[in-house]
């Protein structure tokens, strides 16, 4: 922690674990982790983020070149199994690196992630809006389709083809919720066969930490695509010292009353919500109808051994419809 931050010496002892970091998985009365608050008041959460911004960035510009290198268009896919993560601010950074050496950028949004603070004048246009950057909005097309899967097409009637615009950057890339997993890579293909440079970011983790629609299908593929490099960002539990795996959403209702969103809620949900990154190891994402009901998260395609991908159905299913072999 830099030594900048006011009283950091005479807050040591409160980066010490607490018994109650342990304690209720679901109370919306266990306290912040005391690391954790000591950022969020330093306005400063995105040092608990791994690895750092100029980190990332480092790799992003490295692997876009790499690739360029091959004669293949990157698809560059910034992802992150909880909140707060700081995958806008990333996928942001990058584009205006790009736009700096006079490269144009095309910035997308689904439908599902347009809501009152980045809302457009039309219902075609909104804003993409990072926490890092909340008085910077970036001019963003909407997805009103909310689909992957004739992206390419929606982009030339609005003439953006790879003539005019090098980079195709799409936000929360996990709420285009209108097409199937296949269609959803079929869709991001066709716009890297295109010699579209692909740059999306996403949660691979809804609240009730199932797989996030597509998510884990495109970080299977970016296994075995040539030119798909998958990034993974890390943030740690707001309230234990852990790696956060997952989001938790707490409803507010007109009354003020707050309340831990169950697993019968809806995966997109306006407005009355709120998120931020648990463990779900001591603290879980959402409560349960069945006080016994077990939960498993599954893994990340990305962590698995090869054998493993062998032995899960969906996985063999996906590679196969691709052409592709472990």
């Amino acid at each position: 922690m830099p030594e900048s931050f006011p009283g950091f010496y005479e807050r040591a002892d409160l980066l010490l674990e607490r018994p109650w970091e342990q304690h209720d998985p679901y109370s919306l009365d266990v306290p912040k982790h005391p690391r954790y608050l000591t950022y969020e008041l330093a306005n400063a959460l995105d040092m608990l983020v791994t690895p750092t911004p100029s980190e990332l960035q480092a790799q992003l510009i490295h692997a876009y070149h790499e690739v360029k290198s091959l004669g293949i268009a990157p698809v560059l896919f910034i992802h992150a199994e909880s909140m707060q993560t700081e995958k806008t601010k990333n996928m942001k950074l990058f584009a205006w690196y790009m736009q700096q050496q006079g490269r144009q950028v095309a910035f997308l949004i689904p439908l599902n992630g347009v809501g009152d603070e980045n809302r457009g004048e039309t219902p075609g246009t909104g804003y993409i809006v990072s926490r890092a950057f909340a008085e910077k909005k970036t001019p963003a097309l909407v997805l009103t389709s909310n689909s992957l899967r004739d992206i390419k097409e929606q982009l030339a009637e609005k003439g953006i083809t790879p003539t005019t615009v090098e980079f195709i950057c799409i936000d929360e890339v996990q709420l285009c919720t209108n097409q199937t997993p296949h269609e959803a890579i079929e869709g991001l293909l066709a716009l890297q066969q295109a010699g579209f440079t692909v740059v999306i970011n996403g949660i691979d983790y809804d609240f009730k930490a199932d797989i996030f629609t597509h998510m884990h299908h495109l970080l299977l593929i970016s296994r075995f695509l040539p030119g798909w490099k998958a990034f993974q960002l890390t943030t740690q539990c707001q309230h234990c010292s852990h790696p956060a795996h997952g989001s938790r959403r707490v409803i507010t209702f007109p009354d003020g009353r707050k309340q831990i969103a169950d697993a019968t809620s809806p995966i997109v949900m306006p407005g009355l919500s709120n998120y931020y990154a648990v463990c779900d190891i001591f603290h879980k994402p959402c409560t349960r109808l069945a006080a016994t009901e077990v939960h498993v998260r599954p893994p990340l395609p990305t962590a698995l051994t090869l054998e493993q991908i062998q032995q899960t159905p969906w996985m063999q299913e996906t590679l196969a419809y691709f052409n592709l072999k472990t």
